[in-house]
């Protein structure tokens, strides 16, 4: 569906992609995590074609990309990124911007009320949108996207300002996308959220991909104990930790329990228990717990 390869851009020689490869398809949500400045941004640019990188290219569909203009005008059929706040107008009410994106993209506006019922905007949609608060503003940007109904989608930050009501209606519609056989990119500041509905998080760190992390495998259980460093290092001199444990964030000890038996499992609970009396839990780890690994 969307093959990126090699791509690599830099600005005043500061690398901000550096060869860079994905495949993604349909029926995908793809979490982006990475501090701010690091690339999530210029990624999705590349992806719209709003910026061009220095090498590299994208393919959609296998055979389509950014060569010409006919092949861009084909492509962004397809296609949407999530609009910005301050580029809604003022003077127009909720509705005409969803008609509008529909219109663009659809040639149709029929499906717009279905939108505003799902979103639950019926109370205020009629309003122009200089009226609208932070979080009425920003789901009518996500109510944009569900107008315009591309195949494509890039949500950059797409639950900032929004509640945890509002949050939890926006995940159930992008679930609802997933299973329309929609290909979501989502960068979110809300890590934990991305647990619930992404497929898979890619972590982008010096232009690269360090990290895939795959909701849809099975993945690697740990038990996880909440530890200070000077309770680490002097654990350390106690026991013999397995040599792939982990210590993330000076906070986080995870201890790999994948291949042991379960008599070996318990073993390690109730040390570490006896030694720090610790509430400990035993599961994967999440992208708060892979985002605190690679950016802390």
């Amino acid at each position: 569906m969307l093959k990126l390869t090699n791509l690599s851009i830099a600005y005043q020689n500061k690398v901000v992609l550096d060869h860079l490869n994905l495949n993604a398809e349909k029926g995908e949500i793809i979490g982006v995590a990475a501090p701010n400045g690091t690339g999530k941004t210029t990624l999705f640019n590349i992806i719209a074609n709003y910026t061009k990188p220095d090498s590299g290219q994208v393919v959609f569909g296998g055979k389509y990309t950014y060569r010409n203009e006919k092949e861009e005008v084909l492509i962004h059929k397809h296609l949407t990124t999530f609009p910005e706040q301050k580029d809604l107008f003022d003077e127009l009410s909720g509705t005409d911007h969803l008609k509008l994106y529909a219109s663009m993209w659809n040639g149709t506006s029929k499906h717009v009320p279905a939108v505003i019922d799902k979103l639950q905007m019926r109370h205020y949609v009629k309003k122009k949108a200089k009226t609208y608060s932070l979080g009425m503003r920003q789901r009518l940007c996500f109510a944009m996207m569900m107008a315009a109904d591309t195949t494509v989608m890039l949500m950059d930050e797409v639950m900032n300002g929004l509640d945890v009501t509002n949050v939890a209606l926006i995940s159930e519609c992008l679930l609802d996308m997933k299973q329309e056989g929609k290909l979501v990119f989502v960068a979110s500041h809300l890590l934990e959220n991305l647990d619930l509905y992404a497929d898979r998080v890619i972590f982008l760190k010096e232009g690269k991909i360090v990290h895939e992390q795959r909701f849809t495998e099975d993945r690697e259980i740990y038990l996880k104990a909440e530890m200070n460093s000077s309770d680490y290092h002097e654990l350390k001199t106690k026991i013999e930790l397995p040599a792939a444990h982990m210590y993330i964030a000076e906070h986080l000890l995870c201890i790999p329990m994948g291949g042991l038996t379960l008599s070996e499992q318990t073993r390690w609970i109730e040390r570490i228990l006896s030694l720090y009396g610790h509430n400990l839990t035993v599961g994967p780890l999440g992208t708060v717990e892979y985002y605190e690994k690679y950016f802390s």
